[in-house]
């Protein structure tokens, strides 16, 4: 299938070269830095890609089948809109939209046109969290009740440091914990109520903090910590609490890790440590995932229906820490 990269920044590059993984090839290259769309149209020459300032004209170029959306958050239900209008498919980095409204009408426009529209909540895809989901869903933890996860590192720059401006971006809600918002409810359910707490501050460094507690339908408690407050690095950690155990993941540390009191008799295993690897990055398996949809084999594990309802629960979110009082959804 022939693809129009919209946004050539760092994500544009990926997803570019893990279409070509997929067999697609990239004939269009977009950015409104000219330097930036001319190096990945190189990088793609024997593809004939060319390089445009204007990236909604590649929803209407001819010989594109399928866009790749890598731009600002509040750009992106335009993008969406005219690329169904124009017959696109179309994969749309996270989040969907900066509001859930802006979000069900991408979804609805996608649906009109007949176009699938996928959308990169690749944390889905990891290795981890996979095995995190499968080991709660096996009741090795027995009866899950609390979970917690931790997301962040150095804060992200973007062009024109548009990160930094939480009304564009949404902060690190919305570009960094959305990840694990998306992922407790695809593992755990519905969410039920929100309560959020931040610190933003843009001088003189980026310090954007936001600690987010849910209660799922099910009664389950969640706590979701993002920071872009740390002068480097990333690291990513997790903790599902249950009635027989504790599962846990720290990427600065070990793979999963299952910790499971032992019965009376002793025969249940104190530590178990499963294997996690990695012969396709989670990246490249959210692009097979899209590609055999595109090809009429099976369902995406991400709808665009999970998309909205991530922005949802970090839209709520951000409306608790402005009010100081929980959300319900």
């Amino acid at each position: 299938m022939n693809i129009g990269i919209i946004g050539c920044g760092v994500m544009g590059e990926l997803h570019a070269q893990l279409a070509v993984n997929c067999g697609h090839r990239i004939v269009a290259c977009a950015d409104t830095s000219r330097s930036k769309a001319k190096q990945l149209a190189k990088t793609y020459k024997d593809h004939g890609a060319d390089a445009v300032k204007d990236g909604m004209s590649v929803t209407s170029q001819p010989d594109v089948e399928a866009v790749v959306i890598n731009t600002p958050t509040p750009t992106h239900g335009e993008f969406i809109k005219a690329a169904a209008e124009n017959a696109k498919h179309i994969f749309c980095e996270k989040p969907l939209g900066r509001t859930a409204a802006e979000c069900e009408e991408a979804v609805q426009a996608a649906k009109n046109a007949g176009v699938k529209l996928f959308v990169g909540h690749v944390v889905r895809y990891f290795h981890e969290f996979e095995t995190i989901k499968g080991l709660v869903e096996a009741g090795k933890a027995g009866e899950a009740g609390f979970v917690k996860l931790y997301r962040g590192g150095m804060a992200p720059q973007g062009e024109g440091g548009w990160f930094r401006d939480v009304a564009q971006s949404g902060g690190v809600v919305f570009d960094c914990s959305i990840h694990d918002l998306d992922w407790i409810r695809y593992t755990f359910g519905e969410v039920d109520r929100v309560f959020c707490q931040t610190v933003h501050e843009t001088k003189p460094g980026v310090i954007d903090y936001a600690m987010v507690t849910l209660r799922l339908k099910n009664g389950m408690i969640g706590q979701v910590i993002g920071t872009w407050a740390h002068p480097s690095g990333f690291r990513v950690k997790a903790e599902v609490c249950g009635s027989r155990g504790v599962l846990q993941f720290d990427s600065a540390q070990t793979a999963v890790e299952t910790h499971m009191r032992k019965t009376a008799k002793g025969d249940d295993p104190s530590v178990i440590v499963p294997g996690s690897p990695v012969d396709r990055s989670p990246y490249q398996l959210e692009w097979d995932d899209f590609t055999k949809w595109l090809n009429g084999e099976g369902e995406p594990r991400v709808t665009p229906e999970d998309a909205v309802s991530a922005v949802r629960i970090a839209e709520a979110a951000l409306k608790s820490a402005e009010t100081g009082a929980p959300v319900t959804l």
